[in-house]
């Protein structure tokens, strides 16, 4: 005898699973009631077309009754239950005649949520009015997934395994969907009511057809249509390979490849084509040539995942030969050729946002940064180490947050990652992560294209939310990382970029979601060499000191590093030379860190306070010299510029982070070396000026922090008194910490006497040479003060 399952394959293909587990459910109606208002109720859930629909109306078939189907997108609105349920309502009418019939309710998501629940209550208790009218009646619902997790083929294996278990859980979840309306409320999918009435009757899922069972439907729909062709036109119709055909017909609908659209325009597609060219004859013949068999046989042996399509939009070209010979035709499919997508100019808003991109640049295209590319690839090396991952009983890590200052090279290092673990990326810059909508797409459009990376950048911004500065909305973003697939050859990895890893909100970077972390320092002597290498690519003086140049570059960025070569290029235009000097470049690195150069006529007295300038960065070099030998000068000068009269730069890579009581003693008494050099000089009349301000700004944190924060002052010796402060009590050690922070300055300012008495002479010669010269490098400074 046979059953449900049997029958129903006989008319669907790919969905063996969904059939399997209806046809006991099907067998069982009219035997066994489960609910007081109908005979059954069944639901059919899946992504688009993949056949839940079709399945809905072969129960009907199978079971020979009338079957209505009412199409819910049509009763959207509460005033639409008239329509619907009223004495002169669709279903009203259609019971009252057909009391045994089936009735499918497609999309009932769609529906508004008053009459959801009103054929709740139908299903669960009968009409108000008559509770015996719709007993006799079978119900089937369906509803489109939209998230593709609950579509997958793991998730849908997974949910057979266990139906009883999976399907409570199941209904939990699509009880939380939600979607916006026309006002921007969240209004939920299902009415609570309906979603308890489904999860009492039977569940079935659909997975999405892949491109295999695309191609068996292809061919039947193909041999159906010649068989249709053939009883009502004069001209036979014959084909030499169908499955050969069919699969060249279904390249022509790709990207967009679904049963539906496959069952209503292959049919056409055919008889256009035979009217086109076989018009009048006897016999219509439809061959392959050899050489579309090869090609499609060779690129399917590459890929044959219905992903695959999608993800890159492919688009093919079919190009037909036709042959007449006396009273037959012969059709041949030769050719078929991939064309490139045309872009329409009007896309959707999200469209550029959903741009799956392939990345052109490695590691080796990214200047430094030697340490966090190791750390990286070592990264890599685990996504891709399946036997390990299983060794091990784990599963792939979910995400990655690479943090850093600006400029430094983190984008670049995300591409290449990209690049260098082989997959694509879907990129969102930070003012995108305000947009839940569009994290739900891109996370949708991800499954799709699985294994991608999702590139997340800047989670530390912070923007305004309903009128408060706040950080980016975490809820749907965990929510799409915690559910994101994780098979080695179908997984999604986020990776995200901050400049403040403090900054970044904890609910992403909780374990399971993106819980590795690779910080990105300052670009290092490398990366500023690269940069350096870039500059000379444009027509230069012989002789340029590549090492000095970079030297001069350290504490840059990349975004500024970046711009010098086209402003040097300026430069030498505007002094009307052809090629790049080391002055000009030096120049313009010194105006892109410090600002533009001030003239002479903003200053009231220029020549005096040059000499000041002078003496004052003079002081300056030689006390760090001789009292901080390990940190190394880049150049004094006492070129006026935006952001100093003067200065001495120092090389960012020789400055320490964890200093010593002795370094910070010996940074106060540097930062006071140029006031009492100026007053020593000039006297205090004259050299007690402004032009010390930001030195004695430095000079008086350091002592507070000595003394408050790192507890290296001898009375107040290792205690943490600025926690103190904050905490138990405002008023704790205040007297104390005013005369300590005036007992570090006064021990620095005679530090900074002492050496500048003694090196007096040296710093008189280096004034003067400045005053000549303007500008002093470290090293020829150093070899000085050794003199």
């Amino acid at each position: 005898m046979q059953n449900f399952e049997t029958f129903a394959k006989q008319e669907m293909i790919g969905q063996e699973r969904a059939l399997g587990f209806l046809s006991p459910v099907v067998e069982r109606v009219g035997r066994l009631r489960l609910f007081d208002g109908v005979e059954g109720l069944i639901t059919l859930a899946g992504p688009p077309a993949c056949g839940k629909n079709f399945a809905a109306k072969l129960i009907g078939r199978y079971l020979q009754r009338e079957i209505l189907v009412l199409h819910m997108g049509e009763y959207a609105f509460s005033d639409d239950i008239g329509r619907l349920v009223g004495k002169e309502g669709v279903l009203e009418k259609w019971i009252a005649e057909h009391p045994n019939g089936v009735v499918i309710c497609e999309d009932i998501d769609k529906a508004d949520h008053s009459i959801q629940r009103t054929l709740a209550s139908i299903v669960a208790d009968g009409a108000p009015d008559d509770v015996r009218r719709y007993r006799q009646s079978l119900f089937l619902f369906t509803f489109t997934l939209g998230d593709p997790a609950w579509y997958e083929k793991k998730f849908v294996d997974s949910y057979y395994e266990n139906p009883l278990l999976r399907q409570g859980k199941f209904f939990e979840e699509i009880a939380k969907v939600a979607s916006h309306d026309e006002d921007g409320n969240l209004i939920s999918l299902f009415d609570a009511q309906i979603l308890t009435v489904l999860s009492e009757g039977d569940l079935a899922l659909f997975y999405a057809l892949d491109i295999k069972a695309l191609w068996q439907i292809s061919e039947r729909i193909l041999q159906r249509t010649v068989s249709r062709l053939n009883a009502v036109t004069l001209t036979q119709i014959e084909i030499k390979s169908p499955e050969t055909l069919a699969l060249g017909l279904l390249l022509g609908f790709s990207p967009y490849l679904n049963a539906k659209r496959i069952a209503h325009k292959l049919p056409a597609l055919l008889a256009d084509r035979l009217l086109l060219s076989c018009e009048g004859a006897e016999t219509c013949r439809f061959n392959v040539s050899a050489k579309a068999e090869k090609w499609m046989r060779s690129f399917f042996d590459l890929s044959f995942d219905l992903k695959y399509f999608v993800k890159f939009e492919r688009r093919f070209e079919l190009t037909w030969k036709v042959q007449k010979r006396k009273n037959s035709v012969s059709v041949t499919l030769d050719s078929l050729r991939e064309v490139e997508t045309q872009k329409p100019d009007q896309r959707t808003a999200y469209a550029d946002r959903l741009a799956i991109k392939a990345s052109h640049i490695g590691f080796k295209d990214v200047a430094g940064q030697v340490r966090v590319k190791k750390e990286l690839k070592s990264i890599i090396e685990v996504l891709q180490n399946e036997k390990g991952l299983r060794h091990f009983h784990i599963s792939l890590p979910k995400g990655l947050l690479l943090y850093g200052p600006e400029g430094v090279g983190k984008t670049m290092l995300v591409k290449a990652f990209a690049k260098e673990a082989g997959l694509p990326y879907i990129y969102l810059r930070n003012i995108d992560l305000f947009d839940e909508l569009l994290i739900q797409e891109v996370y949708a459009r991800a499954r799709i294209a699985a294994p991608v990376i999702v590139v997340l950048e800047g989670v530390d911004t912070k923007g305004v939310v309903d009128g408060n500065y706040t950080h980016i909305p975490t809820g749907v973003l965990c929510e799409m990382i915690d559910h994101v697939p994780s098979e080695p050859d179908n997984y999604i990895f986020t990776v995200a970029t901050a400049r403040e890893i403090e900054e970044v909100p904890e609910d992403l970077t909780h374990p399971g979601r993106i819980d590795q972390s690779v910080e990105v320092p300052e670009l290092d002597r490398e990366a500023r060499r690269f940069f350096a290498k870039k500059i000379l690519e444009k027509p230069h003086e012989e002789g340029i000191d590549i090492d000095r140049i970079t030297r001069y570059m350290t504490g840059m960025n990349g975004y500024e590093l970046g711009r010098i070569a086209k402003e040097a290029a300026l430069d030498a235009l505007r002094a009307g030379k052809e090629k790049l000097t080391e002055a000009i470049i030096i120049d313009r690195i010194n105006t892109i860190k410090y600002g533009h150069k001030l003239e002479k006529k903003r200053f009231k007295n220029f020549e005096e306070d040059l000499k000041k300038s002078a003496w004052h960065e003079a002081a300056h070099a030689v006390t760090s010299l001789r009292l901080l030998p390990d940190v190394e000068i880049e150049q004094v000068t006492v070129i006026p510029r935006s952001e100093a009269l003067g200065l001495v730069s120092y090389m960012q890579d020789a400055i320490e982070t964890n200093m010593s009581k002795e370094d910070i003693e010996g940074n106060i008494a540097v930062l006071l070396a140029g006031r009492l050099a100026t007053i020593k000089k000039f006297g205090k009349e004259k050299g007690l000026e402004t032009g010390a301000y930001n030195d004695l700004q430095e000079a008086s944190l350091y002592a507070y922090s000595a003394v408050a924060q790192f507890g290296m002052d001898e009375e107040l010796l290792n205690i943490s008194i600025e926690l103190l402060l904050q905490n138990i009590n405002n008023n704790l050690f205040k007297e104390k910490i005013e005369s300590r922070i005036a007992h570090w300055i006064e021990k620095g300012t005679k530090r900074a006497e002492a050496v500048i008495e003694k090196e007096w002479k040296t710093i008189e010669k280096i004034a003067k040479k400045l005053l000549k010269e303007e500008v002093i490098e470290g090293s020829e400074l150093k070899e000085m003060v050794k003199g």
